[in-house]
C-alpha cells in the first residue's frame, strides 16, 4: 500500500465568514490564510488541513491523498492513466497553494474528486488553538477521515479503493437508518498505510455537498466535550448526540457545519495493527448515543 493518509480537504463556499468563525471558534483551529479570499485551517504541524475557497456552491472541491513518496506518486499516476482514469497534472501555482511538491487529479467511479501528491511543506509555525484545544490526533494518520458516496455501483468504488489504490478493508456496515420508513444502507470503512481504523469509507447515500461526514480527532474528551459546548452556544445545529461507535470506538457527536456539511469531532479512536487484523462484519454503528438529531 501506498498511500499514506488522507492529507486536507478542499471545499468550495459560498460563505467563508461562516467557516472562518465555525473553523475558529468551533473546532478550534487556526485560520492562517494570508487574506480574505480563502480559509486555511490549521491544526497541526501541516500548513493547514482544510482549505475553503470562494465558490457558487458548498461543495468538496478535492480530498488530498498523501502518496509514500515520489516514486509511489508516479507509479499510481502511470496505474490510473493504463486503467483509463483521466489524470490532470497541477499546475506549479497550484501545487504551491497547496504546499505540496507535485500533484495529480482524477474521480473515483462515483464521481468523487481526488487528489494525490507527494513531498508537502511543513509549516514551522506552531499550531496555537485560539480557543485552547491542546490538539489533534493526526501525524502519520493524517487529518482525520471522509466519508463521501459511494455512488449506484458500491461494488465498483470499492473496488476501485482497494484493487488500484490498495486501501485495506477495516468493517463493511450494514444497518437500517433510525426513523420510520428509514432506509438500509452500508458503509465501508477502508485504511490506509496508518493506524487509523480508516481514513475513508464509502456509503450508499447521497450528499448534496459529496461528503457525508468529515472527522476531525481531538486528544481526550474534555476536548470534544468542550467543543460541544461550544457548538451549542454557537447555535449550530447537531446531526447526532454524543455516542460512541462500535468499530472503531470513537467518542464523537456530529455537528452540521457551514453549508450544510456535517462533521465527526471525537477522541479515543481505535488505532490497528494491519499485520494482526481481520475486517470486520457490523449491523450496529454504536455501542450508545448518536441519536440523530436532523436528517442525515
Amino acid at each position: 500500500m501506498t498511500i499514506s493518509c488522507l492529507g486536507y480537504i478542499i471545499f468550495s463556499s459560498t460563505n467563508l465568514d461562516d467557516w472562518r468563525q465555525f473553523g475558529e471558534q468551533v473546532v478550534g483551529a487556526m485560520n492562517v490564510a494570508q487574506d480574505d479570499n480563502s480559509v486555511a485551517l490549521k491544526i497541526d504541524e501541516q500548513p493547514f488541513r482544510i482549505l475553503v475557497e470562494p465558490g457558487d456552491a458548498d461543495h468538496v472541491i478535492a480530498l488530498g491523498w498523501e502518496m509514500a513518496g515520489k516514486e509511489e506518486f508516479s507509479a499510481l499516476q502511470e496505474t490510473l492513466k493504463a486503467q483509463g482514469f483521466a489524470i490532470r497534472n497541477g499546475s506549479d501555482s497550484e501545487a504551491e497553494n497547496r504546499a505540496v511538491t507535485a500533484f495529480f487529479t482524477t474521480f473515483d467511479p462515483a464521481g468523487n474528486p481526488l487528489e494525490f501528491y507527494h513531498g508537502r511543506t511543513l509549516d514551522q509555525t506552531a499550531f496555537l488553538s485560539p480557543v485552547g484545544v491542546k490538539s489533534f490526533v493526526t501525524g502519520d494518520m493524517g487529518l482525520g477521515h471522509v466519508v463521501v458516496p459511494g455512488g449506484e455501483d458500491m461494488e465498483g468504488t470499492h473496488a476501485f479503493y482497494t484493487a488500484i489504490l490498495g486501501l485495506g478493508d477495516s468493517d463493511d456496515l450494514n444497518m437500517q437508518l433510525p426513523g420510520e420508513n428509514s432506509p438500509k444502507i452500508r458503509v465501508r470503512f477502508l485504511h490506509a498505510a496508518n493506524a487509523r481504523h480508516h481514513s475513508l469509507a464509502i456509503a450508499s447515500l447521497p450528499s448534496p455537498s459529496g461528503v457525508i461526514h468529515a472527522m476531525l480527532e481531538m486528544e481526550d474528551v474534555d476536548d470534544v466535550g468542550r467543543c460541544h459546548d461550544r457548538v451549542l452556544a454557537a447555535e449550530r445545529p447537531l446531526m447526532a448526540s454524543l455516542g460512541r461507535h462500535c468499530n472503531d470506538n470513537m467518542l464523537s457527536f456530529y455537528v452540521v457545519g457551514p453549508g450544510g456539511i456535517p462533521f465527526e469531532i471525537g477522541c479515543e479512536g481505535l488505532q490497528v495493527d494491519w499485520t494482526d487484523f481481520e475486517p470486520t462484519k457490523s449491523s450496529v454503528p454504536d455501542h450508545w448515543g448518536h441519536a440523530y438529531q436532523v436528517p442525515v
